[in-house]
């Protein structure tokens, strides 16, 4: 390990209130929620000819009978929606019209695609703080100031789906580590002279108290090293605390910023990206309070 990662303390996050849930897989008209509420969804949609206006309302048959069963599930008085699908053409006003009679109110986020990553910096406790967001089709980044979207190249990263036999050279791990650290990088330059000095990093998969990642498409899980190898490539100068939690988790701390004046006791809070992410925000705050 190089001096200038060990410089640099990883540990896992828990935000208060806040515990992630595992929605991806929920049984919804006879499929998992991803396949008909995440981005694979909709790049179909796309091929088969269908009208970037009419994208949203593919996905709110699935998003609505997903809700009634979570709402239900987990007695939540409020959902928030955040991620890449929630900034389709007509999704805001589409989705008041599918909800209408869920019985709690549900919210967009204001910025669907960034909101994680602006919370995040609240999170860093430093004067120059870096926040990643890596989802399964893009990273998001975020800095005092500035804000970056680095695409997956799906030739040089291809998706691995859960229960797909994994290259047992491991270069898949090499790569996904490089792309990583090259965002790093790239919006560490954004503080020009300054040094960064301090991280926030959601990844997009489970994650235990040693930082062992559990499954997702770039096919990492169970690699103990993870966030390690990305600090090692990455070689930012400077250091301090890395902040390392799911990427749902990270939503749900821009649903908490975003909500607050509506004082919601329990907010289910989606992630709707290549597949949908969850999380339970229970606050401090009671109705009526």
């Amino acid at each position: 390990m190089s001096e200038l990662s060990r410089a640099w303390t990883a540990r896992r996050h828990h935000a208060t209130g806040v515990t992630p849930l595992e929605v991806w897989n929920l049984p919804v008209f006879g499929h998992e929620l991803w396949e008909l509420l995440g981005a694979p969804r909709v790049e179909a949609d796309r091929r088969a000819g269908v009208p970037e206006a009419q994208l949203a309302e593919q996905l709110f048959p699935a998003l609505t009978s997903a809700l009634e069963q979570l709402v239900h599930r987990h007695a939540v008085d409020a959902v928030w929606l955040s991620g890449g699908l929630a900034g389709l053409e007509g999704f805001e006003v589409g989705v008041a019209k599918a909800t209408s009679k869920l019985g709690c109110p549900v919210y967009v986020s204001e910025s669907p695609r960034f909101a994680p990553v602006h919370a995040g910096l609240g999170l860093v406790a430093a004067r120059t703080p870096l926040v990643l967001d890596v989802g399964q089709t893009s990273i998001k980044c975020a800095s005092p100031g500035a804000q970056h979207v680095f695409e997956r190249d799906l030739n040089q990263l291809p998706r691995l789906f859960i229960g797909m036999p994994r290259p047992t050279d491991g270069h898949h791990i090499v790569v996904a580590v490089r792309f990583i650290a090259n965002a790093l990088r790239t919006c560490a330059r954004d503080l020009g002279d300054l040094t960064v000095e301090g991280l926030c990093l959601a990844l997009p998969c489970p994650l235990d108290e040693a930082l062992v990642p559990g499954g997702c498409t770039y096919g990492w899980e169970g690699h103990a090293s993870l966030v390690a190898d990305i600090l090692e490539e990455a070689a930012l100068p400077g250091g301090g605390t890395v902040l390392v939690l799911n990427d749902a988790e990270l939503a749900a701390e821009a649903a908490r910023m975003e909500l607050r004046k509506h004082k919601h006791r329990r907010i289910l809070c989606l992630t709707l990206g290549f597949g949908p992410g969850g999380a339970l925000l229970i606050t401090s705050t009671s109705p009526g309070k």
